[in-house]
């Protein structure tokens, strides 16, 4: 059985709830007051062209792989035969 006298340690809970409040703070004032819009707005389009950019960059290194695979596939695939023929 428990002993219900030793103390408990609720520092990770009382972190939880302060935490927990500043983000219900930040969004109650995002949502509810025409400068949190702005900002809102403001943050929105920063975020949209940044993931426009990470979208381009992946587009494009996986473009770059497909090309360097159809150089180098051939290569590999003529030392395999090479191999298999000296077998």
């Amino acid at each position: 059985m428990k002993n219900p006298f030793v103390k408990q340690n609720n520092t990770a809970l009382i972190a939880l709830g302060i935490t927990g409040a500043a983000a219900a703070g930040a969004i109650a004032y995002l949502y509810l007051t025409d400068s949190g819009n702005n900002t809102r707005n403001k943050i929105s389009d920063s975020v949209s062209g940044e993931i426009d950019k990470l979208a381009k960059t992946f587009k494009n290194s996986f473009k770059d792989r497909r090309q360097a695979s159809s150089v180098i596939k051939p290569t590999f695939q003529k030392k395999r035969l090479r191999q298999l023929q000296i077998m």
